[in-house]
């Protein structure tokens, strides 16, 4: 809901295994999946890369809205696509290194939502995404707009 403030959407805790796992996957940058490069790099330490954490997002963000579309037909446009279609990523910023052991939280906001004139029944959102460590640092932050079935209007996502 709009107004309603950052919307937990869930915690991960980054391994050194799935870090180089994910690195090697789509990133595979040497401070991403090699220690002895990572201690030399600015960072002195592997790190996540950053499409890491921005997928983590993802996926904990399609995952809050599952339970809301079990009791909905399998047809319904909120089943098929139960967070939408995103028009993309605007301002993604990573503001601090994800180390292997850091336990991430993540939060949506709804900063505005408004019924589409073009496709009935579905709303755009404008939302922001966001990241933090245990200790309160910032890790990523950005802003999404996407369109989306209205039967996850009720949801807190």
């Amino acid at each position: 809901m709009v107004g309603a403030g950052p919307q937990l959407l869930g915690r991960f805790t980054f391994t050194a295994e799935e870090i180089v796992r994910f690195a090697r996957a789509y990133d595979p940058q040497p401070f991403h999946v090699d220690a002895e490069a990572a201690a030399a790099s600015p960072f002195g330490t592997l790190i996540a890369s950053g499409w890491h954490t921005v997928s983590t997002w993802m996926g904990l963000f399609v995952r809050a809205h599952g339970a809301a579309v079990e009791a909905l037909p399998p047809d319904h446009a909120a089943v098929i696509a139960p967070v939408g279609v995103g028009f993309g990523l605007i301002d993604l910023k990573w503001l601090a290194p994800v180390r292997v052991g850091d336990t991430i939280t993540f939060f949506t906001e709804i900063l505005d939502a408004r019924p589409s004139t073009s496709r009935p029944g579905w709303t755009i959102y404008h939302r922001t995404g966001s990241a933090r460590r245990e200790d309160g640092t910032e890790v990523m932050r950005f802003e999404l707009r996407h369109l989306a079935p209205d039967a996850r209007e009720s949801r807190h996502c």
